[in-house]
């Protein structure tokens, strides 16, 4: 293999892991980082919770109500979302969005989520 295959990734080629019935991701793990290419069907709800890293929503198509940090906003296509580490966030779509989700350190529990579906070695 060469270098430049090991580094490179297309992103249709990456399997879905499901979170629920209606969302759904592509995970791109690197040393320092996790990139989930999230997608989320009209209706679904992900709920308020907080974790230990700091995580950049970038919403691409679609929209949002987010909530985060006490108040809920409207996020559409070209909105970002900063939540540093601990700050509790969630939200509903009634459109459907796809987003891109990026995690500083890895999520833990998105790590397990891809060792339990076999995209992490051990």
């Amino acid at each position: 293999m060469s270098n430049a295959k090991k580094y490179f990734k297309t992103i249709k080629d990456i399997p879905y892991i499901a979170f629920n019935e209606k969302a759904k991701t592509r995970f791109i793990l690197g040393d320092q980082t996790l990139v989930s290419f999230i997608e989320q069907e009209a209706g679904a709800e992900f709920p308020i919770h907080s974790h230990d890293c700091e995580q950049i929503l970038i919403i691409l198509e679609g929209s949002e109500e987010h909530y985060i940090d006490g108040e809920t906003v409207h996020m559409e296509a070209g909105d970002v979302c900063i939540h540093p580490a601990n700050v509790l966030h969630g939200g509903h779509t009634k459109t459907g969005f796809k987003g891109i989700d990026i995690f500083s350190p890895p999520r833990k529990e998105h790590l397990e989520l891809m060792e339990k579906h076999g995209q992490l070695k051990k």
